[in-house]
């Protein structure tokens, strides 16, 4: 099993009403994983752009 993000519970939640609408709308089952996973590793990329910057800002913050 690989490693991958850990989402919060209710991340986890969003993901799966996600699933439910798309589901209900019609959306072939293939085709809403493939929309979630998508925009599920478009959440994680961006997270991981993001932390660096917090870091840079709070060690620039303490040096003030």
């Amino acid at each position: 099993m690989t490693s991958g993000p850990i989402f919060s519970d209710a991340q986890l939640k969003l993901w799966m009403r996600r699933v439910q609408t798309e589901m209900a709308k019609g959306t072939p089952p293939q085709q809403t994983l493939d929309l979630v996973k998508s925009a599920m590793e478009a959440q994680s990329a961006g997270e991981s752009q993001i932390s660096p910057a917090i870091e840079i800002a709070q060690k620039s913050a303490k040096k003030i």
